[in-house]
C-alpha cells in the first residue's frame, strides 16, 4: 500500500506539549496559573475596577492638589497609616483613628490612593 506524500503531511504527530495543553492535565495547569494570577493581581484589579465609588463626586475631576479625608471602615495598623502618608502630607486625624486628613494630594495620587482597595471614602476635607 503506497502512501503519496500528500496523506503523509496531513497525518503530522501531536507534540507533547500540545497533547499536555489540550489533555486534562493541561486544563489543570491553566487553572491552576489563572489562580496564581488572580491571586497575585486580584486585589490591584479589584482596586482600579472600583476606584470611582470611593472617591466623593467632588474630587473626580481634580486639576489641582486637594485636601482630603481618607476613612477606613476599620482601625489602621502602622502599615495603613504609612501607605496612606506615601500620597499627600498627613495632616492628623479627623475625629476618629480611621479618618486621615491628607493635604496637598495631586489629581494623579488621588486616583492611585482611590485604587487601594481596603480604602472606604475619600472626601474632600471641610
Amino acid at each position: 500500500m503506497n502512501v503519496s506524500s500528500a496523506d503523509q503531511a496531513s497525518v503530522r504527530p501531536v507534540s507533547a506539549s500540545r497533547r499536555l495543553i489540550s489533555g486534562p492535565e493541561g486544563h489543570k495547569i491553566i487553572i491552576g496559573i489563572a489562580l496564581i494570577a488572580l491571586t497575585l493581581f486580584g486585589q490591584q484589579l479589584y482596586g482600579m475596577a472600583t476606584a470611582a465609588g470611593r472617591l466623593d463626586p467632588a474630587l473626580r475631576d481634580a486639576t489641582a492638589p486637594r485636601n482630603v479625608v481618607v476613612i477606613l471602615d476599620f482601625m489602621p495598623d502602622r502599615f495603613h497609616n504609612e501607605r496612606v502618608q506615601q500620597y499627600g502630607a498627613f495632616a492628623g486625624r479627623d475625629g476618629a483613628l480611621n479618618r486621615m486628613r491628607l493635604r496637598n494630594v495631586t489629581p494623579d495620587k488621588l486616583n492611585q490612593l482611590a485604587a487601594i482597595p481596603w480604602i472606604a471614602r475619600i472626601e474632600p476635607m471641610k
